[in-house]
């Protein structure tokens, strides 16, 4: 069966037989009011629910087992910068691939979406998925951000780009935290599909 016939809790299992140990992106909380404490919570449990009742239903049951949404919840990461962000999620990265034969510093992995991309939840998204009955991920939104991406080198720099920044960041609706949009997730796919703040990109 060809890879573009594979469901994508198929693609995942394929990927964690080839060698990968875990899937899911680090999510990181950069909101801690009181007043969305109760929110975040029933944000955290509503993604962890369908992810999982997703694979339940789907041909590779067993992904659950390896499955990690990495939730990070430090309040010195309230209004986090995207600057600050990528530093500790580059940390992480290389702590976490520290026994593999790959040099992440120099070739970062553009074909893990583990290791490529994280999610943000800042204040605005997190109220942006706030209803009355409740947390509604199809109704909001959340930031996924590449990882590895940062400011154009000054030697690639000209008139014409003078403080351009990289496509590194946008909107996606807060439902597309899943399977289907974790495994097609690469950087032809980023290009392809890249909607510019403040839009919302909707898969």
């Amino acid at each position: 069966m060809e890879w573009h016939d594979l469901s994508p809790e198929r693609k995942i299992q394929w990927l964690l037989d080839s060698g990968d140990t875990e899937w899911g992106w680090v999510i990181y909380r950069c909101t801690y009011k009181p007043e969305l404490q109760g929110a975040w919570e029933s944000f955290k449990n509503l993604v962890e629910y369908r992810t999982r009742k997703t694979i339940a239903d789907s041909d590779a049951p067993d992904i659950a087992e390896k499955l990690d949404w990495a939730w990070v919840e430090d309040h010195e990461l309230e209004g986090a910068s995207l600057s600050e962000l990528k530093r500790r999620f580059r940390a992480w990265v290389r702590a976490d691939t520290q026994d593999s034969p790959c040099d992440i510093g120099a070739t970062p992995y553009e074909n893990i979406s583990r290791y490529t991309y994280f999610i943000q939840v800042d204040e605005e998204s997190l109220v942006s998925c706030l209803r009355e009955a409740g947390v509604d991920l199809h109704g909001g939104h959340v930031n996924i951000v590449r990882g590895w991406a940062g400011s154009l080198p000054e030697e690639e720099m000209g008139e014409s780009s003078e403080g351009l920044v990289t496509e590194d960041w946008m909107k996606i609706q807060a439902s597309m935290v899943e399977p289907i949009f974790y495994a097609e997730l690469y950087d032809d796919t980023w290009y392809t599909i890249y909607s510019p703040p403040p839009h919302v990109c909707v898969w």
